[in-house]
């Protein structure tokens, strides 16, 4: 890993921005922005968010679910709910306390560099464990401790938009930061379409990807450094607080936290179980599932790029989000609603695709939005990880409830689940309406 970069400043003492060109004005308490971020950090910081996807996505979607089958074929259900569950806890737990601790890390490297650097390497080895589980318990730790360690990688990369990127080019950034989410799943979705059935290299490539992609950010990024003296004091009440925003003092960012968290479970009623789906009701097998799921995530990807392309300037243009997280609900529903009732792939992956451009119509407002509504910048690390408990719940939640409705009418009911998620889907777009400071 670099040495810390001799230009970056140190928090508490913090070195202004530059003479005639100030950066972003700072909270109280918190450093102020770069003035500009440059084209070459943008640039890495999008591939490590990519890679970070890429080794992460793909794993959470396709191959965890056919290395259960390959271990418990006759409970694959059942069981990737546990694994998927077990996984969901703990990234639950570490995130925020990673979160709070990047915050007070005091390292000469930087406050994000070394959680960063950290969570990359051992989420490549989680995967390799992964890999080589041959037991359900095994599976479960292996998920659980690649679930911990990639979060810890986000809770160092998550802040970096916030610590250096100016509010002029936020939207810009937030964009294309958000299009690395499925960007990663559709080209980890090619790399597992290649490489099927070899499980070991489906899970490592991904990860070795991650890794030259967050060591390439390590080596520009002009990290943050808090001098020992201005660290905050580490109390339990601290910790606790590192799980917490009050809705009171921070309503805004209360509305849009569970506008996040509901439309974040309507997506994941459909991802999550999207390959047991199409084994079972178009009758795919083991060695032609990857390249069918490939297509389906193609499909979704160029939604989400067109889309994000699109709403995401209209946005800019117009200066509102709210009526674009409203609309991607709506479409999101339509999707399910289609999914649910689709009578070929070729009516599947027409779903895909409008799940896609709802997907890309809310990115290209949601981070911008967030940063709209945080409540300080001097806890930027913590708050992000806060926000981040949104998008991990609905991972944990979804599969504990999914047996529910999958169970009813006899079993494998994957259309109640699926129109379960639309609905909250479409509650957690009203919820984003309550937002007063955006529009």
């Amino acid at each position: 890993m670099d040495t810390a970069d001799p230009a970056a400043p140190a928090v508490g003492g913090v070195a202004p921005a530059t003479p005639g060109t100030p950066g972003t004005p700072a909270a109280p308490g918190g450093p102020p922005v770069p003035s500009r971020a440059g084209a070459g950090f943008i640039t890495s910081l999008t591939g490590a968010y990519f890679g970070t996807w890429l080794a992460l996505l793909p794993a959470a979607q396709i191959t965890l679910a056919l290395r259960v089958q390959q271990i418990a074929p006759d409970n694959k259900a059942g069981v990737l709910s546990l694994v998927l569950s077990a996984g969901a806890v703990v990234a639950l737990l570490g995130q925020n306390v990673f979160g709070l601790l990047s915050d007070r890390t005091t390292s000469r490297f930087g406050m994000r560099r070394p959680w960063i650097a950290a969570g990359a390497v051992s989420g490549a080895l989680s995967l390799l464990l992964l890999a080589n589980a041959s037991s359900v318990p095994v599976l479960v730790v292996a998920w659980a401790l690649t679930q911990l360690t990639f979060n810890a990688l986000l809770a160092g990369l998550n802040p970096v938009v916030l610590d250096q990127v100016p509010s002029s080019q936020i939207g810009r950034v937030a964009a294309l930061v958000g299009l690395t989410t499925q960007l990663g799943v559709a080209g980890g979705a090619f790399l597992v379409q290649a490489l099927l059935p070899d499980l070991t290299l489906a899970l490592l490539v991904p990860a070795l990807v991650c890794l030259v992609g967050t060591g390439v950010l390590l080596k520009v990024l002009p990290d943050r450094r808090l001098a020992r003296a201005d660290r905050p004091p580490m109390t339990w009440r601290t910790l606790l607080r590192a799980y917490w925003v009050s809705p009171r003092r921070a309503p805004d960012f209360a509305w849009a936290w569970l506008s996040r968290f509901l439309v974040g479970f309507g997506n994941v009623t459909l991802s999550s179980y999207q390959t047991y789906f199409l084994m079972d009701r178009f009758g795919y097998d083991e060695d032609s599932i990857g390249g069918v799921v490939f297509q389906a995530l193609l499909v979704n990807a160029i939604g989400v790029v067109l889309a994000s392309l699109v709403f995401g300037a209209l946005s800019d243009r117009m200066g509102r989000r709210k009526p674009f997280v409203l609309l991607s609900a709506i479409v999101l529903a339509l999707a399910h609603v289609l999914a649910t009732f689709a009578p070929s792939l070729g009516w599947y992956l027409a779903a895909t695709a409008l799940a896609g451009i709802a997907g890309g119509c809310y990115l290209a407002v949601d981070l911008a939005l967030v940063a709209q509504v945080l409540p300080s910048r001097a806890d930027t690390g913590k708050d992000m990880s806060v926000f981040h408990l949104a998008q991990v719940l609905p991972q944990s939640v979804a599969p504990v409830v999914a047996p529910v409705f999958l169970a009813l009418g006899g079993g494998d009911n994957y259309a109640a689940f699926f129109l379960a998620g639309a609905v909250i889907g479409l509650v957690g777009a009203v919820c984003t309406q309550r937002i007063k400071s955006v529009s």
